[in-house]
């Protein structure tokens, strides 16, 4: 019958698709990539309602559906939330290379914010000294090597102690 071949092997075309993708940031992210890049601050954006604090910041909030329109300044340390032990690559968004495994990959709720970064912990850090609850610390690119996006964050570092 025609085409009953055709179901028994079904040839394929291996091929590796490049799509570079840029979107506009808009004001409130522009904002607080801005002011990363450019003080090595971070600020969240403030729900007029209930209070809550997000970062990266949102036009409207996420638990009340209100618009927000107060900046927080927030500090540089927070607490690692949760984490995962990655032990395969894990290409970066924002350069498009891996990150070597095993490195540890987490969640991390800065003081005076009630939302979490995701990001990678130290990849130089001890992996079983990484515990939820710990204190970090975030790591910036210097600042003459800042681009103005998530990458301008190396990684959030262990605090001793």
């Amino acid at each position: 019958m025609p085409g009953q071949d055709f179901k028994k092997e079904s040839p394929n075309i291996p091929i590796t698709v490049d799509v570079p993708y840029r979107f506009a940031a808009g004001k409130y992210l522009s904002k607080f990539l801005i002011e990363m890049r450019d003080n090595g601050v971070f600020y969240g954006i403030q729900c007029p309602a209930c209070g809550r604090v997000q970062v990266p910041p949102r036009v409207v909030c996420a638990v009340c559906h209100v618009k927000n329109e107060t900046w927080v300044e927030l500090g540089n340390e927070g607490v690692l939330k949760g984490f995962t032990t990655m032990h395969m690559p894990l290409t970066d968004p924002t350069t498009g290379k891996p990150h070597q495994p095993p490195f540890a990959y987490g969640t991390v709720k800065l003081d005076g914010c009630d939302s979490g970064v995701d990001h990678m912990i130290n990849p130089a850090a001890n992996l079983e000294t990484i515990k939820i609850g710990m204190r970090v610390r975030v790591v910036l690119r210097p600042k003459q090597d800042r681009i103005g996006d998530l990458s301008d964050i190396l990684y959030f570092d262990p605090i001793e102690g």
